[in-house]
């Protein structure tokens, strides 16, 4: 035995001794992993194998006229590389030291796999060193590696050549290797880490992020920003973007930042997307290696801020208009009244014309007022729970069918059975007078076929769901967008009032009131109202 032999060989030279080994037989892995097996070891280590085989690689290139084996296995001492010299490969293959090859010393005796990975340093087994004789030709080196931020144990890597070429230097480049392999590791590990908290960050983000190099080709984004371009944003140009693509090159050519800038887009359909941005540059040192911007979406903000201050103003218009009307109509009382004083005090031609003319005229004038109001001021009118089916078949049918009769109209109504014993909350009165202005108009929008008016019910989404239509001559897409402008008419009669008041009516029912239509064909009315309960 060797005076400088290290204490852990001598004892595994003695653990062989006392287990009964023969130092002069031929020993061979007991346990060795089918092809299936050791592809699926090899595929749990992909990553690390092809660090370690990176490295291993540059050190057989390193040393062109060694005959050198490197040999890599996982923490449990299964072999899952053999690379190098064919001829070594070819000697211990007869030994059974294969790919998926168990190395444990109670199996293989005194050897660098198992050492390196029991001892947690770099061995050396030379020659004698071995416990067996038929390895007595070998020079054998090891080292394991693992992640350093926790010390938990990947594998080892050996070094095995024939004894001639033994070199002590082979030890500590061996050391050397492991600390590259270490490093890389660990890196890629960090870089996992990061990858994955950007992936978390950006797809947990609710707002539009982007980042770029420093040319302006785009890195990263998240989905709302690519909501907002409907384009590939991967590298594409910032510069190609509309409405942020000149901030953008400012903040990297001029390390310009933004913060909270209102940018408006629109949507697919059309609709508006308020958001406010920021950008600032990215900066590796004092150099700009790129540029971040953020779209923080306010739509639903700014459209409540919208309402909030439209809700203001109409309780403003409602007061002052409730003060106009209020002083309008004590004087046109009292010129009715004096009209009809004075109608039996003239002659019949000036009476006939207080009678036909100036008395209906301040009767109109007062119906402006009224349904003026009616906009302007929120309904005070008590409600009522009213099943669909009782409104629909018993309330408005009444009321709409004789006049349907008189202008020769096709009147027909659909409320299916899934939806006739649902409840809403609603004024009747208020209701029977939007379905009133909305047969009217199409009274007044007949074509050149008998008019046909439709009303069919549907529940939607917690919702009635109404569906007033006529076959009239329809409505030109550039009016339609202004029907529910209060006075907004192209009738040469009629004050522009009559949607506007419908409207506001559904909205005072916490619904919503929309049209479409199309020229020579007719227009459909949309109103949607919430349901209020169902019976079982």
């Amino acid at each position: 035995m060797n005076e400088k032999e290290p204490r852990y060989i001598t004892l595994s030279k003695q653990k062989c001794k006392e287990i009964g080994m023969d130092p002069n037989e031929i020993v061979r892995p007991k346990v060795t992993l089918t092809k299936q097996e050791v592809q699926g070891r090899q595929e749990a280590y992909k990553e690390i194998l092809s660090v370690v085989r990176f490295f291993s690689e540059k050190l057989i290139h390193s040393l062109p006229e060694t005959p050198i084996l490197v040999v890599i296995s996982d923490s449990d001492g299964y072999l899952l590389e053999l690379a190098g010299d064919e001829v070594i490969k070819t000697t211990i293959d007869q030994f059974g030291i294969t790919l998926g090859s168990l190395f444990r010393q109670e199996d293989t005796g005194t050897n660098v796999v198992s050492l390196a990975l029991e001892q947690r340093h770099p061995v050396q087994l030379v020659g004698e060193d071995h416990y067996h004789t038929f390895l007595h030709e070998i020079a054998c080196y090891g080292a394991p590696f693992h992640y350093t931020d926790e010390d938990n144990l990947l594998g080892s890597v050996s070094i095995m050549v024939p004894i001639p070429f033994h070199n002590s230097l082979f030890l500590p480049m061996l050391s050397q290797l492991v600390d590259s392999i270490e490093r890389e590791l660990l890196l890629r590990k960090q870089n996992r880490k990061l990858n994955i908290l950007n992936q978390v960050l950006l797809s947990g983000a609710r707002n539009g992020i982007i980042i770029t190099n420093e040319t302006g080709i785009i890195i990263e984004f998240t989905d709302f920003a690519k909501q907002l371009f409907y384009h590939t944003l991967p590298n594409s140009s910032i510069y190609d973007l509309p409405i942020i693509g000149d901030h953008f090159k400012y903040v990297l050519t001029a390390e310009v930042r933004y913060d909270s800038k209102e940018v408006v887009f629109q949507n697919s359909a059309g609709d508006p997307i308020i958001c406010l941005f920021d950008a600032q540059p990215i900066y590796e040192g004092e150099k700009v290696i790129g540029a971040y911007g953020q779209l923080r979406d306010m739509t639903d903000r700014y459209l409540m801020e919208e309402k909030i201050k439209a809700a203001e103003k109409q309780a403003l218009a409602g007061r002052i208009a409730a003060g106009i009307a209020h002083e309008i109509r004590n004087p046109l009382t009292t010129v009715r009244g004096y009209l009809q004083y004075f109608e039996k005090e003239v002659g019949r031609d000036i009476g006939q014309l207080f009678t036909e003319l100036l008395i209906p005229e301040i009767d109109r004038a007062n119906k402006i007022i009224t349904d003026f109001l009616s906009i302007a001021k929120p309904s005070e009118k008590a409600f009522e729970r009213i099943q669909i089916k009782h409104f629909f078949t018993d309330y408005l049918w009444n009321f709409l069918k004789s006049e349907a009769l008189l202008y020769n109209v096709e009147l027909d109504f659909d409320i299916p059975s899934h939806t006739e014993n649902y409840y809403i909350l609603c004024n009747r009165e208020e209701l029977l007078q939007v379905f009133i202005n909305l047969f009217q108009n199409s009274l007044q929008a007949e074509g050149e076929n008998p008019l046909a008016v439709r009303i069919c019910t549907d529940i939607k989404d917690g919702h009635i769901q109404i569906i007033f239509s006529d076959n009239g001559k329809g409505i030109p897409a550039s009016i339609l967008i202004n029907i529910f402008e209060p006075f907004f008419s192209t009738k040469d009669i009629g004050t522009g009032l009559g949607l506007s008041v419908s409207q506001k009516i559904i909205e005072n029912h916490s619904g919503q009131m929309t049209a479409k239509s199309i020229e020579n064909t007719g227009t459909t009315f949309v109103i949607e109202l919430p349901l209020h309960k169902v019976t079982k």
